[in-house]
């Protein structure tokens, strides 16, 4: 009768262990994304990420150089991902002279429950002061366009 009791409270105290631990994780999930200020580097990479989120190929467009969407502005197509299998963290931001290299880590797979997949890796988006405000400068993710090739 003893060995029972004991059981009963040694599975009464992983459940609310348990309990725990699924509480934290959805409120850690519902957390809205960190906001940087705006004219920041990070903040031009954050606009850049919600607009490749959104779809939106005339915001990411908007958002760099010149130069940049002269080369890439016929591979705009490959933005197409959807909120719910993508997500990014801006890790670090190192200034180069008039550029700063941002690293994000992005992580994108299937919403499909538990039992979905998903893939996690580091990409670093390269903007450029111009005067007035920071632009993508260099190919960024997931545009891989063409890299100093005349079109």
């Amino acid at each position: 009768m003893k060995d029972i009791s004991r059981s009963g409270w040694v599975l009464g105290i992983m459940g609310a262990v348990l309990a725990v631990v699924v509480v934290v994780a959805i409120v850690l999930a519902v957390q809205p994304p960190e906001q940087f200020g705006t004219g920041t580097p990070e903040a031009i990479v954050q606009d850049y990420l919600q607009a490749v989120i959104d779809g939106d190929q005339g915001e990411v467009a908007l958002l760099m150089t010149p130069e940049l969407l002269e080369r890439c502005e016929s591979d705009l197509i490959q933005i197409r991902h959807a909120p719910d299998s993508f997500r990014a963290v801006i890790l670090d931001s190192s200034p180069i002279g008039n550029r700063t290299a941002v690293d994000v880590e992005i992580t994108e797979g299937s919403d499909g429950g538990i039992f979905s997949s998903s893939w996690t890796f580091d990409e670093t988006l390269i903007v450029e002061h111009d005067g007035t405000g920071w632009l993508i400068a260099e190919s960024p993710w997931p545009i891989y366009c063409a890299e100093g090739l005349e079109p």
